[in-house]
């Protein structure tokens, strides 16, 4: 599987739409938040009968916790998880609001994988093609 498709394919209109209608708003509400993921990962986990594993960033997550360094355009950033929160053998959604540079995306696949679960699928509801992805690992 390829990273970046054939950005000459002809796009759906329907995607113009849909960039059309995000709207940006730099560090809203603070600098520095990151938690959008969790408007998606919850509802999806409940419609398909799945447990919700929050990965956050450090610090955030209460108890014992196993992490993931990345790189970043701009530096290293890292990913925890609960400890026993997958067991070998699991099967993994990973669901995220964007994928920019794919350094997140990465890290949570190499965590659950670590941690012997089994990443089945990806999804990303925003992608930000102006970074250009530099690094998906695809694993079949």
């Amino acid at each position: 599987m390829a990273c970046g498709e054939d950005k000459e394919q002809k796009q759906d209109p329907r995607i113009e739409g849909i960039a059309a209608s995000i709207r940006v708003v730099p560090d809203f509400p603070k600098k520095g938040i990151e938690a959008r993921g969790f408007i998606f990962g919850p509802p999806i986990a409940l419609a398909i009968g799945a447990k919700f594993i929050p990965l956050r960033k450090p610090r955030k997550l209460p108890g014992e916790v196993i992490s993931e360094k990345y790189v970043l355009e701009y530096g290293t950033d890292c990913l925890e998880m609960h400890v026993g929160a997958v067991q070998p053998g699991d099967h993994a959604l990973v669901v995220d609001d964007l994928i920019a540079t794919g350094g997140t995306l990465c890290a949570a696949m190499n965590l659950l994988e670590r941690a012997g679960a089994e990443v089945v699928e990806c999804a990303c509801v925003i992608e930000l093609p102006e970074l250009k992805v530099h690094y998906i690992r695809y694993s079949s």
